[in-house]
Order: structure tokens, then sequence, then C-alpha cells
């Protein structure tokens, strides 16, 4: 007789296997461990999953909730139903001579409005452009340009100046014609030294460089443009201060200190600038300083200016240089005073040192002087008050049919949750199918969410303290029982409504309580609202609108914030939410890892259980096999 061992060594145990005995040890441990995990194990799985499933489920709901409350009740949220203006909307028309806009407070009317003078700030200058001419610092060769080019910036547009045909000074005038337009540039020698100079001989033409062409041979260095020339008839804010200041066409040089700086003083106030800093570091400097002026280099005009940040004749600037600096005498010597502006609307004559003003709730914006009196017109914003109300209706009846679906489902029981041993022997494709109706039902008939239904419900028929006003009356209904509190707008009752009388509307949604609680604590806000005993929240249910007893329900299922009794918001506590405590501390979280703990002490008792039953097999083919050894022996003595 033979026979066949297998030996295994597993976590440390030989495990002796094969058909001494003709038995399929590793079939019947199969077997017997698959028989084993069906009575516990599996089905802590299947709870496991489905604690799982249930907390996805809420915390889908819980983010619809979250979006609709961020969308409609945050006061901060433009579409938001608890702020007061968004129901006392108007729009007014403007011309070009005055903006107007209008804020909640504002009424619907016709205003005439004259402008004779706008409002201006205080500023000083330096009149004109501080920057030399664009000059050449050699004479220029005429020999060998044939194939050379160089490119004209005017004003932000580039020209490219073909070479080719220039002989002389007039030639060079010529191809600079041809390139950018005849009359808008003059190219001539300097008396004094010969070298070519470009100005502009057109008034309308301010800002000019020159530079090399992207491509090819460069004429520049041919006609004088050399390192020492000026290529720009306008700074580099990029340049440092001792750089700029051989850029100038003052007569006068610009000075420094003994210690190679410039000292202004702006308003009282006194800075030190060193020439190794940049013009744009300089001008950042006075921007930042606090001093009530903006300073800027204007590159179209090639000016500096120091601007007044307030218009009106009460704004001025006193800029001065101190020690032997001559900043402002030389580049800021032009000062402008600050006038204020001269309206009259409807008839009353107002002076103003800005030009914007505010007069019950309209505030005119004036652009220019009028020639003859403007109409403005504020007219009742009916369509973005409608529009407001149509969107929370739609997004409530939204959120709710979700809310609905879920609790409407009906569990299968025939598709419980698939055991990992029935997945091996399932495509992906036959489990997702067997999973999405294993998901069904998982809130069926839910008593948090239908409380939370229900609340909002009520919160919707009952009546507002103080208020005639109702949801009914302004044409907002509900449907049918069947249809789950449903809400139906009349487009021309809700217009109507709007249009006759937006503040009853206002107050019907934003109205908030005015009782306080019995420690003297107001009940009207949103902060409040968590630290309120049941009393106080049922007094200021009664006193309020509908958005905030919207809200107040809202935070007793998904606030972040505990209330008086140390919980958080209903449907937190059950299943939490991310980026919150309750994210791990819900009662979903702490019985999902009851099951994980449950099932990790199963899974060692399968363990042992498992080994116990191979050392048993192991012990039955060492025993049988011994037999088989002994009896083979016999038989080989008995045959001998």
């Amino acid at each position: 007789m033979s026979s066949s061992i297998t030996t295994s060594t597993v976590n440390g145990t030989t495990r002796i296997t094969g058909l001494s005995s003709g038995i399929d040890v590793d079939g019947i441990v199969e077997q017997l461990l698959t028989a084993e995990k069906a009575k516990k194990l599996n089905k802590l799985q299947q709870k496991l999953q489905t604690a799982e499933w249930t907390q996805e489920a809420y915390r889908s709901i819980i983010s619809d909730i979250q979006d609709f409350t961020s969308t409609y009740f945050d006061v901060t949220s433009s579409s938001s139903i608890m702020k007061a203006s968004n129901f006392l909307k108007y729009t007014a028309s403007s011309s070009s001579a005055v903006s107007v806009t209008s804020s909640s407070t504002a009424s619907a009317g016709s205003h005439s409005v004259a402008v004779t003078q706008l409002a201006t700030a205080a500023t000083v200058t330096s009149g004109s452009s501080v920057s030399k001419d664009v000059q050449a610092s050699a004479a220029a060769s005429y020999s060998n340009l044939s194939g050379a080019s160089f490119v004209m910036t005017l004003d932000g547009t580039k020209y490219t100046v073909s070479l080719d045909d220039v002989t002389d000074l007039d030639s060079l005038q010529t191809a600079i014609d041809s390139a950018v337009g005849s009359g808008k540039i003059s190219v001539t020698e300097d008396a004094s030294t010969g070298y070519l100079v470009i100005t502009a001989a057109d008034e309308g033409v301010q800002a000019i460089s020159i530079s090399d062409p992207s491509s090819g041979t460069s004429g520049l260095f041919s006609l004088g443009f050399g390192s020492d020339a000026i290529l720009s008839n306008r700074l580099s804010t990029s340049d440092t201060l001792a750089t700029i200041a051989g850029q100038l066409n003052t007569d006068t040089a610009l000075t420094f200190n003994d210690d190679g700086e410039i000292e202004l003083t702006i308003n009282g106030t006194t800075l030190t600038f060193d020439q190794d800093e940049t013009l744009a570091t300089m001008i950042s400097t006075v921007n930042k300083a606090g001093l009530g002026v903006t300073m800027s280099y204007n590159s179209l005009t090639g000016q500096f200016v120091l601007k007044a940040d307030d218009t009106g004749a009460g704004s001025s600037i006193v800029v001065s240089d101190s020690g032997t600096s001559n900043f402002a005498a030389l580049l800021l010597s032009q000062s402008t005073a600050g006038v204020d502006a001269k309206l009259t609307i409807d008839g009353q004559a107002l002076t103003r040192s800005s030009n914007t003003v505010t007069i019950d709730g309209v505030t005119y914006t004036l652009n220019s002087v009028t020639t003859e009196a403007a109409t403005v017109t504020v007219t009742q914003d009916t369509d973005g008050v409608y529009d407001l109300i149509k969107n929370f209706v739609d997004a409530y009846n939204t959120l709710i049919e979700t809310i609905n679906a879920a609790i409407d489902e009906n569990a299968d029981s025939d598709y419980p949750p698939l055991t990992d041993d029935e997945k091996e022997e399932m495509t992906d494709e036959e489990i997702e199918k067997w999973e999405a109706k294993a998901k069904v039902g998982l809130l069926e008939n839910d008593s948090t969410l239908k409380t939370f239904l229900s609340d909002m419900r009520m919160a919707l028929i009952d009546s507002v303290s103080g208020q005639s006003t109702t949801l009914s009356s302004i044409g907002i209904t509900s449907g049918t029982y069947d249809e789950k509190g449903t809400l139906y707008i009349d487009e021309d009752t809700l217009t109507a409504a709007i249009a006759s009388d937006p503040e009853a509307i206002m107050n019907l949604f934003t109205q908030q309580a005015t009782s306080k609680s019995s420690s003297g604590t107001a009940l009207s806000g949103t902060t409040v609202v968590r630290t309120l005993s049941s009393s106080d929240l049922s007094t200021r249910y009664k006193e309020e609108g509908v958005a905030y007893r919207f809200y107040d329900i809202i935070q007793k299922n998904i606030s972040t914030i505990r209330d008086s009794a140390g919980n958080k918001g209903t449907l937190l506590e059950k299943a939490g939410t991310e980026n919150d405590t309750t994210d791990t501390s819900n009662t979903l979280s702490t019985l999902i890892d009851k099951y994980e703990d449950a099932i990790d002490d199963e899974e060692d008792r399968l363990d042992e259980y498992q080994e116990k039953l191979y050392t048993k097999y192991t012990a039955l083919e060492t025993y049988i096999n011994t037999m088989n050894a002994q009896l083979s022996a016999l038989s080989s003595l008995t045959s001998s």
C-alpha cells in the first residue's frame, strides 16, 4: 500500500495532509469554516456593512441640508431669505453723468440731478515730462546700414524701421516716416554734439522708445545709440534713482545728500530713499506710509504725480525737500488744490467733498458735469424678489423630495449585504447591481427625518405673530397630502403681492422674536438659538418669520454647536459630518467600531478553530501513515 503525504507549516504549526486516510482534509476544513462563519462572522460583517451604508445615506442628506442652509440661511449669502434687504430690492436707472444705485431703504420715484462741478483731489505734479528725449551717445555712421533695421515703439505700438536706403539724416527721416507714418516723429542732430535726437513731431505722440529688432542686424549702434545712449523718452521704474538722475531733462541735476540719499517730506513726514533703490521702491514706500497721498509715475505723459487720497477742498498736499535734496523742487513743482462737488438734487443745492452722495437709500455717483439736469428713476425690483422666493421654493422642494424618497423606500430582505465569500463567486458588475438593491431602504420610515420634514411643513403653515400675511395669501401653497409637502407658486398672485406690499412679505420671512428669556436674554438673532430652553424656543418660534423658523429647525438637526443639554444637531449625533468632532463621535460610528471589534474577535476565534481542526487531522494522518508503514513491513515479512 502506498501513501502520499503533504507537509506544510502555517503560523508555526506543522500540518500534515494527504491521502493516507483518503480524506480531503483541506476541503473538509474549508467546509467546516464556512459553516462556522455563517453562525456569527457573516452576520457581523453584514451588520457592519449596513451600518456603514446607513451612515453614508445620512451624511448624503446632511450634506444636502448643509448646501441648502449655506445658500438660503446664511446672512452673508446674496440669496439668503433671512436678510430683510433681499426682500426690499430696487433698481435705479443711470445717466452718463450720474450713476445711481439703491439700497433696501430706498423708495420708488424719479429724481432730477444737475452737476455743476465735480470734486477733485489736490495734486502735486512735475507739470510735464521729466525725462530727456531719445538721444544718441555718438555720431551716426551711414556707411554700413544695408540690411539693418531697428524697432521704434510709439505709445505701446511697435514699428520696424528698415535702414536699407538710409545714407544720411534726410533719408533716415524718410525711413522712419515710412514705418510709423509721416509727421509723427522728428529726427535731428544736436547742435552742439551732432548726435541724433528723436522727438515727437505730433502732440498726440507721447512715449517713444527704440530697440534692437528681434532678428536680423540692428542698426542702432551705427546710428550712435551705444551703451550711454538714451533709448526712451520715458523713465523705467525698475531703474535706480542714481540711474534716472542722469535721464532727467532738468537744467539742474538731481542731488543726493552726503549719504547718497534723497530726503522728501510729505504732509509732515520725512522719508529717506537711497540712490541704489529703484524708482518703483520709492513709489511703493510713499504709498504704504499712510500719508494720505498716492505717488505715481505716468509713463504716458512722463510726469510724476502726488495725488491726495481724498477729494474736496479740504484735501491738501504739503511736499518739500529736506537737507540738500532737490527732488520736490525739480520734479514736484506744480500744485493744484482740490475742489468740492457742486450739484442739485430735486431742486436742493448741495456741496460735497466727494463725488458720491447717498440720500434716502439712493446713492448718486457723479461722473461728469451736466449741461442740463439728468433724470434718474428708482423702481421696485419685483422680479428680483420673485426670483429669490421662487429659487428658495424650488430648492426646498428638491430637498424634501430627496428626504421623502429615502423615507419611502422599502428595504428588500432578499438582498442583504454580500459576504466576502459570496463576492468571490460574483463578477464586479453582479456585485454592483446586488449592492445597489441592498442599499435600498436604509432610511425607511426614519423617525428623525420624518420629524425634520414635519417641523418644516408646520413652519410654513403656522401663522406669524402680528402678521396677517401668510404664504397662501401671497400665492404659495402646498400640494395634496400624497405630494408630501411640495410647494407651488401662483406667479400672478406672488408678483402682485410683491408689488403691492413688499414689506409684508419681508416680515413674513424675516421677522425676529422680540421677547426675552427668563434670564433677560433676547430671543432674536442666530447665535442664541442653541442656548435656549424648550420654553424659550417655543416663544421664539411663535414670534418668528418663516426664514428664522426654518433656521431653528435646521440648527436643531445639523448644528455643530452644542445645545443647552450638551448635544449637537440630532442628525450629526446620529451619523456625524466631516470637519467636525462628530465625524468620529456619533451613534453610527460607535456601532461601526463595536462591529469591527466583534469581527476581529470572531476572526481570531475562527483562526484558533481552524488550527484545532488541522491539528486533529494531522494527528489522524500521522497515525494512519504509521499504521500503513507497519502493515507494509508485516506484508514484506510474510511475503518473504
